[in-house]
């Protein structure tokens, strides 16, 4: 009797357990989110509201797989990224913290993609 109480409590703990760490991830990546959104208004002017770009050279970011997001920051940051646009995007990643890359990174890759469109101006 003993061991099957305690087997039962041992599963109440780990369900509780569990629960809160996926809470706690939920509510950091909610924090994330909100982080990135605000960072992302210093991308708009080249990258689009959305994380789509109205500009056709310039990439949409809304929708990209977060860690090459991640990655391409990181890069461009630390001036080992090289080629056409580095040149203006190092200057612009150069401030991030690792903490913000992440939640921008967050942000765009939670965006629709390619599904998405530019804000009208009735939209804005």
């Amino acid at each position: 009797m003993k061991a099957t109480t305690l087997f039962f409590i041992f599963c109440n703990l780990t369900v509780l357990a569990t629960a809160n760490a996926f809470a706690a991830s939920a509510s950091v990546e909610n924090t994330q989110y909100a982080q990135g959104q605000a960072l992302s208004q210093y991308c708009m002017g080249c990258h689009g509201e959305t994380g789509i770009s109205t500009i056709e050279s310039n990439p949409n970011l809304a929708g990209q797989n977060k860690k090459y997001l991640v990655y391409a920051l990181k890069a461009y940051r630390d001036g080992k990224r090289k080629g056409g646009m580095a040149s203006i995007m190092r200057p612009n990643a150069s401030g991030l913290s690792d903490a913000d890359i992440n939640a921008l990174a967050t942000y765009f890759s939670s965006q629709a993609g390619k599904q998405a469109q530019p804000l009208t101006s009735k939209e804005k």
